[in-house]
C-alpha cells in the first residue's frame, strides 16, 4: 500500500469524537490548574499583605511613641532656653546664676531623630509594595515615609547648624560656663552624673567665666542672640513633631481600617485613636 493511502486510511480509522473529548478535557484540566495556582498565589499574596500591614501598624505605633518623646524633650529644651534668654537680657545682674548655667549647659545637648522604617524599607526593597492592593492606601504610605525622611533630614540639619556649630561650639570655645552634669535626656544625664562623680570636682557659678564679664561686654549680646536661635530650633521641632504625629496617626488608622475591613480578626485592626 502506498504511504499516502496508508495515512489516509489511518485518518479514517481515527475516532474523532474521542479525540475531541480528550482535547477538551486536557484544556479544561490546564485551565483548572491555572485557576487553582492563581487562587493559591492570591491567598499567599493576601497573607503576606496582611503581615506587612500589621507590621506597619506596629512600626507607626512606635513612631508615635518616638515623636511624643522627641516633643517632650524639646518642650524641656524650649523652657530652658526661654528662662536663659530672659535672664541673659538682664546682663550680669542674674539672681540665680547656677540655674541659668545649668540651662545653658542642657541646651548644648540634642537628639538625632530616627523613625521606624524597617517594614517600609522591606516593602520597597523587595518590590512587595505592590501587594498593598488598596492603591490609595499604598500612595498614602509611600507619601508618609517620603515626607518623614525629608523632615528627619531637616531636623538633623538644624541640629548641626544651630545647636552644634552656632551654639555649642561658641559656648565651649569661649569657656563661658563650666560643664554641668545635667541634661534633659535621662540616659545622657545619668551618664554625665556618673562621669562627674568620678571626676569628683563639683562646679558652680563661681567657675563660670560668663558672670565675670563686664556689663558692656559684646559677649552678652552674642550669647543672648545664640540662645534665641537655639531655643527657636527646639520650638520649631515641637510644632513639626506635632504635625508629623498627626500624619502618622492618620495613616496608621487608615492601615488599621483596611485590616479591620478585610481581616476582622486582626489584633492590630483597632485604631490607636
Amino acid at each position: 500500500m502506498l504511504p499516502v493511502r496508508r495515512i489516509t486510511s489511518g485518518f479514517r480509522d481515527v475516532r474523532w469524537g474521542h479525540v475531541f473529548i480528550e482535547l477538551v478535557l486536557l484544556i479544561v484540566g490546564i485551565l483548572i490548574a491555572l485557576a487553582v495556582n492563581g487562587w493559591m498565589e492570591d491567598r499567599r499574596d493576601a497573607r503576606t499583605e496582611r503581615q506587612y500591614l500589621e507590621a506597619l501598624v506596629r512600626d507607626l505605633d512606635r513612631d508615635v511613641a518616638i515623636l511624643n518623646e522627641f516633643g517632650a524633650l524639646h518642650e524641656s529644651q524650649t523652657a530652658d532656653g526661654v528662662m536663659a534668654y530672659r535672664a541673659l537680657r538682664r546682663g550680669p545682674g542674674v539672681e540665680d546664676k547656677e540655674a541659668v548655667a545649668q540651662a545653658l549647659s542642657r541646651l548644648m545637648s540634642r537628639r538625632t531623630l530616627r523613625l521606624t522604617h524597617a517594614t517600609y524599607a522591606n516593602l520597597v526593597g523587595t518590590g512587595n509594595i505592590r501587594l498593598v492592593r488598596n492603591a490609595a492606601l499604598r500612595e498614602r504610605i509611600v507619601g508618609l515615609y517620603e515626607s518623614n525622611e525629608r523632615w528627619a533630614t531637616i531636623i538633623d540639619r538644624n541640629n548641626q547648624v544651630f545647636v552644634d556649630q552656632m551654639y555649642m561650639q561658641y559656648i565651649m570655645d569661649r569657656g563661658l560656663i563650666a560643664p554641668r552634669p545635667t541634661g534633659n535626656i535621662p540616659v545622657i544625664s545619668a551618664a554625665f552624673a556618673g562621669f562627674a562623680e568620678r571626676v569628683d570636682m563639683p562646679v558652680d557659678s563661681r567657675n563660670d567665666r560668663l558672670w565675670r564679664l563686664p556689663a558692656d561686654s559684646p559677649e552678652w549680646d552674642v550669647l543672648t542672640g545664640k540662645v534665641w536661635y537655639r531655643t527657636l530650633t527646639s520650638y520649631q521641632a515641637i510644632n513639626q513633631a506635632r504635625e508629623v504625629t498627626r500624619q502618622v496617626l492618620a495613616v496608621r488608622d487608615a492601615v488599621a481600617d483596611e485590616l479591620a475591613r478585610r481581616w476582622p480578626d486582626s489584633q492590630t485592626a483597632r485604631p490607636a485613636g
